[in-house]
């Protein structure tokens, strides 16, 4: 074997080594591009949950500052609208008045709901309320699964 075989076998060995290090590299950098997207994602998943929750603790305060209404109807509506915000915001934002407004068994509020000599729109809107505080619920479970899943 010629010297100038030598060389152009080490030269495509080489090549070769340089063609596998730059795949490895290549696979680096997309497996960290994909944590850096899926990072990024959730930052903006937890920064639209926490932008509504400020939203509606804002609407809440606003709500509570004002100490209700002399018009009965605006009245309701006001309170209507606090336990949607109390219930949006849950147990863990505002526990005080979870405990003093909202918090009940799920017997208990199913048997209110069931409970014929209720008016029928309280028991909707209890019905409502536990669909909200449920689906929030279940929201954060699942993103707390999507989370501990990386």
């Amino acid at each position: 074997m010629a010297v100038g075989d030598v060389i152009q076998i080490a030269a495509i060995l080489v090549a070769a080594g340089a063609s596998i290090v730059a795949l490895i590299i290549a696979s680096m950098d997309r497996r960290n591009a994909i944590k850096i997207a899926e990072d990024d994602r959730q930052a903006a998943a937890d920064q639209a949950r926490l932008l509504a929750e400020l939203e509606a603790a804002i609407r809440l305060s606003v709500l509570e500052a004002r100490g209700g209404h002399t018009d009965p109807i605006i009245s309701k509506d006001m309170g209507a609208e606090t336990l949607a915000l109390i219930a949006m915001l849950g147990p863990d934002r505002v526990p005080e008045m979870w405990k003093r407004r909202v918090e009940k068994s799920d017997e208990e509020l199913r048997a209110f709901i069931a409970n014929e000599d209720e008016p029928e729109f309280l028991r909707d809107a209890v019905e409502a309320e536990r669909a909200v505080y449920d689906i929030l619920k279940d929201l954060r479970r699942s993103h707390r699964g999507m989370s501990a899943g990386r």
